[in-house]
């Protein structure tokens, strides 16, 4: 038997400046019903429309997961949905009064202390669950993304500077770990992507946030873990695979992936991988 499904207790609001946009913006997170799965419901101007976070309303963004329906769009979804992963939420409403989601200071601390705030409860339903029974691949240029069968889920990342490789970074997070560390790793660029970042108008909500690394993985501050790159990556991983719908029994590998690979994958096991029973 599976896990019961969870929502939060009560709802909550959480403000702030988008991570890439810089726009202020107001997200009120309410508690979802069973089997609603995690809904936006957002209210930008004139326009108000609802978009699950289910993979065939994903939009691939610049280093970033858009959800999109219709006219309808909320952007910097990953983090929150990483959150949810993370702390065992599975239904949940968010009202979002602007288009991108708050970045906080560039990691998912701000959803830990809002589900921290509004407490979370169980659901009289299993929660849903994808068995992978193979290994599936895919791959971009010098990216790699593996998942495989295992007796629960478990996520390895490694990461090293793919145009000098001065530096080589990894690490492995699993079911029933405790997620602080993940949740609290800040968004990161290379020092030599940091003008192309500006010149494209982003990470505007999180510019003093952000780590930079140079050739030797050494960052701009202190690191919060000694991987936390990777840290941060896996975070995105499990806010990209929650676009299933459902958690996953299973093995992740990624070799300097990100959100492209991430929802490459989410396509194949949306259209291969049978439920768990």
């Amino acid at each position: 038997m599976f896990p019961l499904q969870r929502t939060i207790g009560c709802s909550v609001v959480v403000e702030g400046q988008g991570l890439h946009s810089g726009k202020e913006v107001r997200v009120t997170l309410f508690p979802g019903k069973v089997n609603q799965g995690i809904v936006f419901r957002v209210l930008c101007g004139e326009r108000e429309g609802v978009v699950p976070a289910l993979f065939p309303y994903a939009v691939l963004g610049y280093r970033s997961t858009l959800l999109k329906n219709g006219e309808i769009v909320v952007a910097t979804v990953e983090h929150l949905l990483g959150a949810c992963w993370s702390i065992g939420v599975d239904n949940l409403e968010v009202v979002v009064e602007g288009e991108e989601l708050p970045g906080g200071d560039g990691s998912a601390l701000l959803w830990l202390q809002a589900f921290e705030r509004a407490g979370i409860k169980e659901q009289e339903v299993p929660r849903k669950t994808l068995v992978i029974d193979r290994v599936f691949h895919v791959q971009q240029g010098a990216g790699h993304l593996f998942a495989f069968p295992a007796q629960r889920f478990v996520a390895t990342y490694i990461l090293d500077c793919t145009e000098k490789g001065e530096f080589l970074q990894g690490l492995t997070f699993q079911e029933g770990e405790e997620p602080t560390g993940i949740l609290r790793a800040r968004t990161f660029a290379f020092l030599w992507e940091e003008e192309k970042l500006r010149k494209l108008g982003l990470g505007k909500g999180v510019q003093d946030e952000a780590v930079l690394l140079d050739v030797l993985g050494v960052g701009n501050k202190p690191f919060r873990l000694p991987s936390e790159a990777c840290a941060h990556k896996i975070l995105d991983l499990l806010g990209d695979l929650m676009l299933l719908g459902k958690r996953i029994q299973g093995g992740f590998l990624g070799l300097r992936s990100g959100h492209a690979l991430n929802q490459a994958m989410v396509k194949l096991l949306w259209e291969a991988v049978k439920d768990g029973d």
